[in-house]
């Protein structure tokens, strides 16, 4: 038991504290709750090849995928609007739970190629 644990129920024992407010005091030293993760936790995965060889791969946790899509290069973006894909509205879902499987796959005549899933 901490220090700080036991000297508030020795004040609760004195009767310098209620009991409603042992149980505040307690209920405060408590670290707060890691966040549980679903088991086998979900990744979003941005792969980009451009034409000219250049390949960026991008695996990370659904929840900083948000994150991670602003950092997507300009002409990949681009890209991505002239195939009808709109980056906003996929950022936007990713608030709310997304099935699994790809997202996004767009290879252009140049050869550049993004693909964007979830797994």
């Amino acid at each position: 038991m901490s220090q700080a644990r036991r000297r508030v129920l020795e004040m609760l024992a004195a009767g310098k504290v209620s009991v409603t407010e042992a149980e505040r005091l307690l209920d405060a030293l408590e670290p707060p709750a890691a966040p549980q993760e679903r088991e086998g936790g979900r990744l979003l995965r941005v792969l980009v090849k451009s034409g000219d060889g250049e390949e960026v791969r991008v695996n990370l946790p659904l929840s900083l995928a948000r994150v991670a899509l602003e950092f997507l290069p300009a002409e990949h973006r681009a890209l991505l609007q002239r195939e009808g894909i709109d980056l906003d509205a996929l950022l936007a879902g990713l608030k709310g739970e997304l099935p699994e499987g790809r997202l996004v796959e767009v290879k252009s005549p140049e050869g550049d190629e993004v693909l964007i899933e979830v797994v």
